[in-house]
């Protein structure tokens, strides 16, 4: 069974469902849920009625439709004879799209791949053969958090993964935010994490990580240090109004703020 990477876009509130659960609809690709429309309704056999999830081979591709489909980068694999594939720029006409698709391992055979090539496959990605990647946002996007996130994101994995629950926080739900766009810089990265890093932040405490993360970078971005130092002092207190040390106190409050974001997707 031959099988090729695809990439896949989809706005940064469905990162965390994504890494949990994978991909599952058509749905994904833009992170709204339907209706299903004149497109939709020209696909046939599995692929009818939505169901399906899309992607591209082309990672610059991708990269344009950045502001249609969201920032989140996601690649996982399919076999290319269980998937259609027909260029993007052909989908103005759903009857004719649909009706000229062939699987991708035809288009791979001709060695005539178009830059735009949809690839569909009707069954979901399983959260365990898809990879979450550094998401596409800019620094207009992370506002005065961009030093920080080019400080610790690929430098040193630990202190990001540590501020990164620091903003989950400070987001507070508001996944139009800065904080939201610097948690999911800090969490998701091309290069997997190493094995342990978790454990390794729990047993150092993520929020004694967090301080020292921004005692040695904030002066880079000092409003967002001072902001993000207020929020961890607020946190800990949090935790301490729990009975939980501020550290596991950090986790918690991270954890519930992003069930709330799952339980509203």
């Amino acid at each position: 069974m031959a099988r090729h990477t695809v990439v896949h876009l989809t706005r940064l509130a469905r990162l965390p469902c994504i890494e949990e659960e994978g991909l599952r609809t058509r749905a994904d690709l833009s992170s709204l849920l339907g209706p299903v429309d004149a497109f939709d309704a020209a696909a046939t056999g599995r692929f009818a009625q939505g169901k399906r999830v899309s992607g591209w081979l082309s990672l610059d591709h991708a990269r344009s439709q950045v502001e249609r489909f969201g920032p989140g980068l996601v690649s996982y694999t399919v076999d290319v004879d269980k998937t259609v594939a027909m260029p993007a720029d052909a989908a103005s006409d759903p009857e004719r799209y649909w009706s000229q698709a062939r699987p991708l391992s035809a288009w791979l055979a001709d060695g005539n791949v178009p830059d735009d090539l949809d690839v569909h496959q009707p069954v979901p990605v399983r959260a365990k053969y898809l990879q979450l990647h550094a998401p596409l946002v800019t620094d207009d996007q992370l506002a005065e958090y961009a030093p920080l996130v080019a400080a610790v994101a690929d430098g040193d994995r630990l202190a990001a993964k540590a501020v990164m629950h620091l903003a989950i926080v400070a987001a507070d739900g508001d996944l139009e935010s800065p904080e939201f766009a610097t948690a999911c810089a800090l969490a998701w990265r091309d290069e997997p994490d190493r094995s342990g890093l978790f454990r390794e932040l729990v047993d150092l405490g993520p929020d004694t990580v967090a301080s020292a993360a921004l005692a040695t970078h904030g002066s880079g971005a000092p409003d967002a240090a001072a902001h993000l130092r207020s929020v961890l002092e607020e946190t800990r207190d949090w935790a301490a109004d729990e009975g939980l040390e501020p550290g596991p106190g950090l986790l918690e409050r991270s954890a519930a703020l992003l069930d709330q974001i799952e339980r509203a997707r």
